[in-house]
């Protein structure tokens, strides 16, 4: 026993599926989903397994015929456990509480159920649900009692217009003589008729061992499931509704391939136009680098108001620490000083990128609905603005390696530190002029002890003075350090601010992507295309003369 239709039904499906796939390769939605959907349908409806239900009295012979038609022993030799048990090779519907499976290819695609005693009232209640969605339904007669079998009941419990997918199977025929033998077949056409089941087939089962009686079983079984549900002519209908779609899927790829030629052209001069626009970018660079040079002079004066502001006025303890400190942090507090003016002014930058950016982009778009087809929607400001943030950051990234390799923190670490030795030697001697004054007051010595109060007095005040000389001295080192190193950083400075604008308009560029994609991919890919319809097309209409 196989499925019926089994080779015929697996090309249509083959092809069906390979032109979904083509379809789905054109990309083109609109044109093609009113003959997509109802080849997808026609699919779904036949992706289930044909259901063949053995049901009879106890007794019968049903497992045991059921394994004669499907090649099977197994079946006959499994325990019953429940009302019914399904024989599948493969449970497609998840339903594995009452599937047996066999080890052999040959039932992919049915599903045979073989069912208990019909005359307990819960297994006549499940088989008729079971019968509902059968495609053949074999009931067994045990020719020992035909009369009182409990198939007559449920035959005559189902529709009419279902019967067609009904057979009578009579076996333990070998238990009768032979003048019972040659009765039957009138007594099973009174039954039939007593039960108002003429259109039903009923075969007389001489011997389960009997290969010629299996095979004509097989062969009917074979028909019903043929003629079951309109098996046939769903493979009709699916050959058919797929060579529409394969149709309109060449008409699709004929205006596609009319408009490819020009397609190339007109992206070519988009990229021209992009390429313009960077061109005159990089007009400005020269300015744009001297710019950044100037605000980085300009941060350096923020740098030396902080300096003075730490140094103070007054020589004194926190004075030295303050250095201490300014002398690790000076490169940091450059850096982010000059990162916040940069930032600040790449994103004034940016605004007006961003406002030629759009500018451009409204001429383009209307220019690109006309000429491919292609809605590019509206500005997509968000995209753009994000990737300007990524750019920024890496250009600050950018501009930290030059002061890195200038040796700008070591460098900066000793202009500060060459001043703290010698205001250490005042602070101390401060320190030792009011102990000894401090001292000498003690032990009544008031004159020494005056003269050592001025004595610190003049060396603060010294130290004062000394400290607002090298208060200036480090800012003009500082100054010149970093003139020299705008100087020699010059170039990568340059190099940096052009990477930006490459980068930036490369970022607008990318916007493009889409319809960049589209128009390569059916330059591309419409050949192949074409000859995929063209092999479809041609495999369905032999399929088409066959079924």
């Amino acid at each position: 026993m196989r499925r019926p239709h089994q080779t015929e039904e697996g090309l249509v499906r083959l092809w069906a599926d390979k032109a979904l796939e083509l379809c789905a390769d054109i990309d083109d939605e609109e044109a093609l989903a009113e003959y997509r959907d109802p080849v997808e349908k026609v699919l779904d409806a036949l992706n289930h397994d044909r259901r063949v239900v053995v049901l009879g009295g106890g007794d019968s012979g049903k497992s045991t015929l059921l394994a004669s038609l499907s090649g099977a022993p197994v079946i006959a030799h499994a325990t019953m456990e429940g009302h019914y048990t399904c024989w599948r090779y493969i449970c497609r519907d998840g339903d594995a509480s009452h599937s047996r499976f066999i080890p052999t290819s040959a039932l992919r695609g049915l599903e045979l159920v073989d069912t208990a005693d019909l005359e307990n009232e819960n297994v006549r209640h499940t088989c008729e649900q079971l019968i509902q969605g059968a495609d053949v339904v074999l009931g067994v007669l045990d020719a020992r009692r035909v009369e009182i079998s409990p198939v007559w009941d449920m035959l005559a419990g189902v529709e009419q217009e279902n019967r067609s997918a009904w057979m009578l199977v009579v076996t333990q025929v070998n238990h009768l003589d032979a003048r019972e033998g040659i009765a039957l077949k009138e007594h099973l056409r009174q039954l039939n008729r007593a039960h108002g089941a003429e259109g039903v087939r009923i075969f007389i089962y001489s011997d389960v061992n009997d290969a010629s009686a299996t095979n004509a079983v097989r062969t009917c079984v074979q028909e019903l499931l043929q003629e079951s549900h309109g098996l046939s002519a769903s493979l009709r209908v699916l050959a058919e509704r797929t060579m529409d779609l394969v149709q309109r899927a060449d008409r699709v790829l004929s205006a596609r391939e009319g408009v490819s030629r020009m397609y190339s052209g007109f992206m070519a001069g988009i990229e021209q136009e992009i390429d313009n626009f960077m061109h005159s970018q990089m007009i400005g660079l020269a300015e744009y680098t001297r710019g950044a040079q100037q605000m980085l002079l300009e941060t350096l004066e923020s740098l030396l108001a902080e300096v003075r502001r730490s140094l103070g006025w007054a020589l004194s303890p926190g004075v030295l620490l303050r250095l201490e400190l300014m002398g690790g942090m000076a490169d940091k507090e450059l850096y982010r000083l000059m990162d916040n003016a940069l930032q600040h002014m790449q994103e004034e930058a940016d605004k007006q990128f961003t406002m030629q950016c759009e500018s451009h982009w409204k001429h383009v778009r209307p220019r690109m609905k006309k000429a491919l087809e292609c809605e590019i929607g509206d500005f997509p400001n968000a995209a753009l603005q994000a990737e300007l943030q990524t750019l920024r950051e890496r250009l600050s990234r950018q501009m930290f390696e030059p002061l890195a390799s200038t040796g700008l923190r070591a460098r900066m670490f000793g202009i500060f530190v060459a001043h703290t030795g010698w205001m250490q030697g005042c602070v101390i001697c401060i320190c030792i002029f009011f102990i000894l004054a401090g001292i000498l007051g003690f032990l009544g010595h008031d004159t020494p002890a005056v003269t050592c109060v001025l004595l610190a007095i003049v060396t603060w005040g010294s130290g004062c003075i000394a400290q607002r000389i090298a208060s200036r001295n480090i800012c003009v080192s500082i100054q010149n350090l970093v003139r020299d190193m705008c100087t020699a950083c010059e170039k990568q400075f340059h190099a940096a601010m052009e990477s930006l604008i490459v980068s930036r308009v490369a970022a607008y560029r990318q916007l493009y992507t889409a319809p960049r994609r589209k128009v390569a991919r059916r330059e591309v890919e419409l050949r192949p295309l074409q000859d995929r319809q063209k092999t479809i097309y041609t495999r369905l209409r032999i399929l088409l003369q066959h079924l």
